[in-house]
């Protein structure tokens, strides 16, 4: 596997999502690339990891090519 895979947060947004991306800068994972997901009522919003904020998409039905790894805390609405 890349060391540095792309790796994409299903859910970014709600509780289990925003602690997944704080688990993962706490333990200094480095991706080459965070893609965050969620709903659309979260496009727009911004989160920050390793320092860099980063734009929230909305998950559909491609948001998974060129993933390596898909982490999933989706909610009742996903």
């Amino acid at each position: 596997m890349n060391r540095k895979p792309h790796v994409a947060v299903v859910g970014a947004t709600g509780a289990v999502g925003l602690e997944m991306i704080k688990t993962l800068e706490r333990r200094s994972f480095r991706a080459a690339t965070l893609t965050l997901l969620a709903s659309v009522r979260s496009v727009g919003k911004k989160l920050k990891f390793h320092g860099d904020e980063l734009a929230i998409k909305v998950l559909g039905r491609d948001s998974f090519q060129g993933i390596d790894i898909a982490l999933f805390s989706a909610g009742g609405s996903i």
